[in-house]
C-alpha cells in the first residue's frame, strides 16, 4: 500500500498544566499534513486529549504509521505507548489493520546537528560572545532522567559523547534533572568559564521554562519573568537555550523515521494491502448531517451548511450574530490558538469545558476538513461518537484507568469510589460537557436528532491529576 494511502499518528507527551507542551507535536503534524505525504495525519498525547487509548480510533485507514515525538527510547516508547495502543512489536496486526511502530524522533542522527545549531544560536544571539569555545566552553546536554527505564538517558549520553569527540567545545557532558549527573551540580561538573545548556526536550514546557532554570539557579520562570543571556556568576558565564524539538526541521525527522521503518521492514507482507478502506469518520458525519435537521450541535459548537456543500463552524452563542462581525479563522493554527486558552486567558486543558471563547467563524470546504476542525475542537469526539453509534464504544471503569497510572500518579489507585464521586461533582458536572460512560460515575446518553453527544469513555488525565491532588495536596502535586 502506498504511503499516501496510509495514516500517520504522531504521539506526544502533552500536559494538563502547560499550554506549550503539545504545540510542537501539533506544528509538525500540520506541516506534514500540508505536504500531502499521508492520506491522514493525527496526533495523540499521554497527558492531553486525544489520549493514547483513543489514538487509533481517529482513522479507519488500513495502515497506520506511529511515530513517537519523544527524545529517547525508554519508559514511554517501550512500555506506555505499546500498552495503550495494544502494540506487540514494530508491526502489529489489530483486527483488519497494520500498525507500524517507528523509532522516536530523538534517535535520529540529525539531532546531533540540531543540538550544535541551538548551542551556536543562543550564543550568537547574545551581546557577549565566546571567542574560542574549543578552549573555554562546556556544552551541557540536559535531559530528564528516570529510574523507570535505563534506555531513557542512553541517547543523551551518546549525543554528549559524539559532540565531545568533535572537539568543537572544551567539554561536552550530559546532565539530568532527576538522575546523576544532576543539572543542579553544573558548577562542580566543569571548570570551564563559559557554559552552554541546551535542553534535549521536545517542547518548551514546564521543564525548560521553570524546572531547569530553577535547578541552574537562574530564575523561577523564564517565560513569565524573562531571561537575558548570558547569566553571569562570579567569573563564569552561562547561556541557556530553548528546547530543540520546537525546530521546524523535526517534521523532516519524523518522515525520516518513517522511511527508516520502511527500509528495515521492506519484506513485511501486509494483508491490509488488498483490503478496501472501511467507512471513514467523515463518511459517518456526512451521513448523519444528511439525515438530520440543521444546524447541528456538538458541545458549545454549532455546524451549519454554507454554500457549495461547505460548512460553517461557530460558537452556539454567536448563532444569531451577523457573520461579518465574527473573526474568520484562516487555518488550523488559528483554531489551535483559539482553543488553547479560555475566556479569562488561562490554559484550557479540557477541550469539552464550557469556556470556549466566542466571536469567531471557521469555514470548512468539505466534510474531511470539517472533521479535521472538529477533531481540534473536540479531540476524538467524532471517533468516540462513531463507535457509540455503532454500539462498539467500550467504557473503561475508573479502577482500570487508575491501575494503568504509573510514577507519581500511581497513588490514585488508592482513592475510593466516594472520593471519585466528589471529584466528579466538583470538576465534571459543571466543568465538562461530556457524558460519562465509565463506572462509578456513568450517565445516560440521549440521542437527539441534530446533536452529536460528546462522550467520555474513561476518566481523563485532568481528573486523574485532581485525584492525585486530593490524596497528596495541591501544593505537593
Amino acid at each position: 500500500m502506498p504511503i499516501r494511502d496510509a495514516a500517520l499518528l504522531l504521539l506526544g507527551h502533552g500536559s494538563t498544566l502547560n499550554a506549550d507542551s503539545s504545540a510542537p507535536t501539533y506544528q509538525h503534524a500540520e506541516e506534514i499534513r500540508r505536504r500531502n505525504v499521508f492520506a491522514e495525519v493525527h496526533v495523540a498525547f499521554w497527558k492531553e486529549e486525544p489520549n493514547f487509548r483513543q489514538a487509533l480510533r481517529q482513522t479507519s485507514r488500513r495502515q497506520v504509521y506511529v511515530v513517537p515525538n519523544f527524545i529517547s527510547s525508554g519508559y514511554f516508547t517501550e512500555q506506555i505507548i505499546p500498552r495503550e495502543l495494544g502494540l506487540s512489536g514494530p508491526v502489529t496486526r489489530l483486527e483488519d489493520r497494520d500498525i507500524f511502530y517507528c523509532e522516536p524522533v530523538g534517535l535520529n542522527p540529525a539531532m546531533t546537528e540540531a543540538l550544535l545549531r541551538r548551542a551556536g544560536e543562543v550564543v550568537a544571539a547574545s551581546r557577549e560572545k565566546i571567542p574560542d569555545p574549543a578552549k573555554s566552553a562546556c556544552l551541557f546536554i540536559c535531559g530528564h532522567g528516570t529510574s523507570l527505564n535505563d534506555n531513557s538517558t542512553k541517547i543523551i549520553h551518546e549525543q554528549a559523547e559524539i559532540i565531545r569527540a568533535r572537539g568543537l567545545y572544551a567539554d561536552c557532558q550530559p546532565v539530568l534533572m532527576e538522575q546523576r549527573p544532576f543539572v543542579k551540580d553544573w558548577r562542580a561538573l566543569t571548570d570551564c568559564p563559559d557554559v552552554i545548556v541546551v535542553p534535549f526536550f521536545i517542547s518548551d514546557g514546564l521543564h525548560s521554562f521553570e524546572d531547569i532554570p530553577v535547578l541552574l539557579g537562574l530564575t523561577h520562570n523564564i517565560k513569565e519573568q524573562g531571561f537575558t543571556n548570558p547569566h553571569c556568576e562570579k567569573e563564569r558565564r552561562l547561556w541557556y537555550a530553548t528546547a530543540i524539538g520546537t525546530e521546524a526541521f523535526v517534521a523532516d525527522v519524523i518522515l525520516a523515521q518513517v522511511r527508516q521503518f520502511q527500509n528495515e521492514h521492506s519484506k513485511t507482507r501486509n494483508a491490509s494491502d488488498a483490503m478496501a478502506e472501511g467507512p471513514s469518520i467523515a463518511d459517518e458525519l456526512f451521513e448523519f448531517m444528511e439525515a438530520s435537521p440543521s444546524p447541528w450541535k456538538l458541545g458549545e459548537l454549532v455546524v451549519r451548511p454554507a454554500h457549495d456543500d461547505s460548512f460553517h463552524i461557530l460558537h452556539q452563542d454567536d448563532l444569531e450574530c451577523d457573520p461579518a462581525s465574527l473573526r474568520c479563522l484562516q487555518s488550523l493554527e488559528d483554531l489551535r490558538e483559539l482553543i488553547r486558552l479560555d475566556r479569562e486567558g488561562n490554559f484550557r486543558p479540557l477541550r469539552a469545558a464550557p469556556n470556549l471563547r466566542r466571536g469567531w467563524l471557521l469555514h470548512a470546504p468539505d466534510s474531511n476538513s470539517l472533521q479535521m476542525a472538529l477533531d481540534y475542537l473536540t479531540p476524538a469526539g467524532l471517533a468516540n461518537w462513531k463507535l457509540w453509534r455503532q454500539g462498539t464504544l467500550l467504557a473503561t471503569p475508573w479502577r482500570e484507568t487508575a491501575g494503568r497510572q504509573s510514577g507519581r500518579f500511581r497513588i490514585v489507585r488508592e482513592i475510593d469510589d466516594a472520593a471519585i464521586q466528589e471529584l466528579v461533582e466538583k470538576h465534571c458536572e459543571h466543568g465538562c460537557l461530556k457524558k460519562r460512560l465509565w463506572a462509578p460515575a456513568a450517565q445516560a446518553v440521549e440521542a437527539l436528532p441534530n446533536e452529536i453527544p460528546l462522550l467520555c469513555p474513561e476518566a481523563c488525565n485532568f481528573l486523574v491529576g485532581k485525584a492525585r491532588e486530593k490524596l497528596k495536596g495541591v501544593d505537593e502535586a
